[in-house]
């Protein structure tokens, strides 16, 4: 299995490949800011693993197998960078975490990711009230969600997930901690039990392990 910087390595060739250009250490060593040395030793491993020929003095080359692992490495990054832009994350920012990302999918993630960008892409082509509506929401991004526990006293906040499992979960739902849900912290001192809650019209008690299951954003 070959690791993130391994697969730098696979990417940064086929690059050159595409382009026209031969790999070279001097070129590898240039584009991924890393000695000469380190290129050579990292060389040796891909061809261990068949993944690369390198004869001494001459011009590395992928194999088939190398190409292949190569490729998808290139468009699992081009599709989050893709994704990215869709999220309103443009030039080098998305780049860089497309970067950081293309090494952790698999097959079945990228699947998944490139189904949900072709369908947004879709929805904004053809005008869709729901694609607009996410592109407005995308344009005016709003406040991150955080647990229940971490809000300030008489503060409107929104439910948007229960993180709980179970018996847990069941018993905040059937509270009404449904996300869309609007509620009101009513106060307590930190740290202490039960975070007086409005839900419904009603006053619930929280305790502090079931007010973190709870992530809600506030409302302004």
């Amino acid at each position: 299995m070959s690791s993130k910087r391994s697969e730098d390595y696979l990417e940064e060739m086929f690059l050159e490949e595409m382009e026209g250009r031969l790999p070279s250490v001097t070129g590898l060593a240039r584009a991924l800011e890393v000695t000469k040395g380190t290129v050579v030793s990292v060389l040796k491993k891909l061809c261990a693993e068949g993944l690369l020929e390198h004869e001494r003095y001459g011009n590395p080359s992928l194999t088939e197998e190398g190409r292949k692992r190569a490729l998808s490495i290139y468009r699992r990054h081009q599709e989050l960078a893709h994704f990215f832009r869709l999220l309103g994350v443009h030039g080098e920012r998305a780049q860089q975490v497309a970067c950081e990302m293309e090494h952790l999918l698999d097959d079945q993630v990228e699947m998944r990711l490139f189904a949900l960008s072709d369908y947004i892409c879709e929805g904004l082509r053809r005008g869709e009230p729901w694609a607009m509506e996410l592109k407005r929401r995308l344009e005016s991004p709003m406040e991150l969600p955080h647990p229940m526990c971490l809000g300030g006293d008489g503060r409107r906040c929104r439910v948007v997930r229960i993180t709980a499992e179970g018996a847990l979960r069941k018993r905040l739902l059937e509270m009404g901690m449904v996300p869309g849900m609007e509620v009101e912290l009513k106060g307590r001192s930190w740290g202490d039990d039960p975070l007086e809650v409005e839900v419904l019209g009603r006053r619930v008690g929280l305790r502090s392990d079931e007010a973190r299951c709870i992530w809600v954003v506030p409302i302004r």
